[in-house]
């Protein structure tokens, strides 16, 4: 009785945890492997957008640790004491790819996109998911995306074209890339061309593989066999999109030592071979 009582009170320990989802696979294999050395601690995993659960955590949303696809959101939280001071930290460099189902027969890179049968791009909604964005970054930076000079941003300080990637106010984007970006390059000798938006990076690897036959996704994604088997893809070089450098942070009131022993943990060198192994680089590479 004792024995089953003890269990019980170990299986009640819980991390509940809110990721990116280009953490789908990583982090789900990081925390099965920490609990299989912690076995009175059960690690819950929420998956979604970076953006939409920085909103719902400014809300209230009931969460130990918030893993970001970028910077801006944890220190935002910082910014707001939703956080533990001191407790946000660099854990993966999140990698691009422009990925083309096989059957399409091309080998995958910018200029393929141009090709006549691809009349729809799914990628990541870039008003709230940091893979959406740097996925505009990443056509901009190969001339298939150009900046409308007449962009409907009223209020900025200096014209929209000449904003950086990093002054671009995202969040406001609200009405398509194509309101902002011109895309005759991926339109030319195509008899009609969209773009589909995923709500975060898993749900845009989705699209590509149920309703566009191309994406550009997360490498995290891209290597699975859900993916790299019924696709091919083209690793964008570092410094062609917007940087995804990705944060960790423990959420205010949450420094439990479970939550500790799990936010160590993604520190130590089994998680980082693991955040490798699924084509993450790693902060200092």
């Amino acid at each position: 009785m004792w024995a089953v009582l003890w269990g019980a009170g170990l299986a009640q320990a819980q991390v509940r945890v809110v990721a990116a989802a280009d953490l789908q696979y990583a982090l789900t294999e990081i925390a099965r492997a920490f609990e299989a050395k912690n076995p009175g601690i059960k690690v819950s995993l929420s998956f979604g957008s970076s953006g939409k659960f920085y909103t719902q955590l400014v809300q209230g949303l009931e969460a130990d640790l918030y893993f970001s696809a970028e910077r801006l959101y944890p220190e935002l939280l910082e910014k707001k004491g939703l956080a533990e001071a001191g407790t946000r930290r660099p854990y993966a460099i999140g990698r691009m790819v422009i990925w083309l189902d096989r059957k399409l027969g091309l080998e995958p890179s910018p200029e393929a996109l141009k090709d006549p049968r691809i009349t729809r791009l799914a990628i990541a909604n870039p008003v709230h998911a940091p893979y959406g964005r740097a996925a505009v970054t990443l056509l901009e930076h190969y001339g298939l995306l150009r900046r409308r000079a007449d962009a409907p941003l009223p209020g900025l300080k200096k014209p929209f074209p000449n904003l950086s990637w990093e002054e671009i106010p995202w969040e406001r984007l609200s009405q398509g890339v194509e309101a902002y970006w011109d895309a005759t390059p991926l339109r030319q000798g195509k008899p009609r061309f969209e773009f589909v938006y995923g709500e975060n990076i898993s749900h845009t690897a989705q699209l590509a593989l149920s309703a566009t036959q191309a994406g550009i996704l997360a490498l995290s994604l891209a290597v699975h066999e859900s993916l790299s088997r019924p696709g091919v893809y083209w690793l964008a070089p570092l410094g062609s999109h917007l940087a995804l450098e990705q944060d960790y942070v423990i959420l205010k009131g949450r420094k439990r030592p479970e939550v500790m022993a799990f936010y160590t943990f993604v520190g130590n060198p089994e998680a980082r071979r693991i955040f490798q192994r699924y084509g993450f680089l790693l902060p200092g590479e």
